[in-house]
């Protein structure tokens, strides 16, 4: 009875054991022929930080040694929004619009804060137009044609941007737009103004 408790508890303890705590096994070919295998068992420590030059020390990294990451041109979303100006978009034969449409930009998020407060004629190619607008010239049909000055206009995209702590004298944003969403003045703003 007690060797049947003796062993269910070493068998218990075994189990429970973690497994950096058990020995490993040796080598199987016991240091006389190179290990071919990805993982060296015989010695876990060599070839960290050797890339495929054989000899690269850890840390330095290809390609990019010397840049800094922070300082590299990335996008981040663009959204702006206000009222219609004018507008000269033509529908493209996927759907799609192109063409050139000027908005009073009153709002903005953190990205697009220089636009806020100015008059900016976006130049747009392959955008998605989503209208919310009635059939102003009452030809049957809404579409951009429909868009008038004082509608409301939602810009989303993309413009790139460096950190602040980067040399910004040879640095030019682009901004891309790839929506519009154009409707109809809301009654709130237009008892407001």
């Amino acid at each position: 009875m007690i060797r049947k408790i003796l062993l269910t508890a070493a068998a218990c303890a075994f189990m429970s054991t973690p497994a950096w705590a058990l020995p490993s096994q040796a080598n199987s070919n016991h240091g006389n022929a190179p290990n071919d295998t990805q993982n060296n068992n015989g010695n876990p420590g060599e070839g960290h930080g050797k890339g495929k030059g054989g000899g690269q020390d850890h840390g330095q990294s290809q390609g990019h040694h010397g840049k800094s990451h922070k300082c590299m041109a990335h996008k981040v979303g663009y959204v702006a929004s206000g009222t219609l100006s004018s507008q000269t978009l033509t529908k493209n034969e996927d759907g799609t619009y192109s063409g050139e449409i000027t908005v009073e930009v009153t709002q903005t998020n953190h990205h697009a804060m220089a636009d806020k407060g100015k008059t900016v004629t976006y130049k747009v190619s392959g955008v998605h137009v989503t209208l919310g607008v009635s059939d102003s010239n009452n030809d049957g049909s809404v579409g951009i044609d429909d868009a008038v000055k004082g509608d409301e206009v939602h810009v989303i995209g993309k413009v790139t941007t460096l950190a602040k702590k980067c040399d910004q004298s040879s640095f030019t944003a682009e901004t891309t737009i790839r929506k519009l969403v154009i409707t109809a003045p809301s009654s709130a703003g237009a008892s407001s103004s």
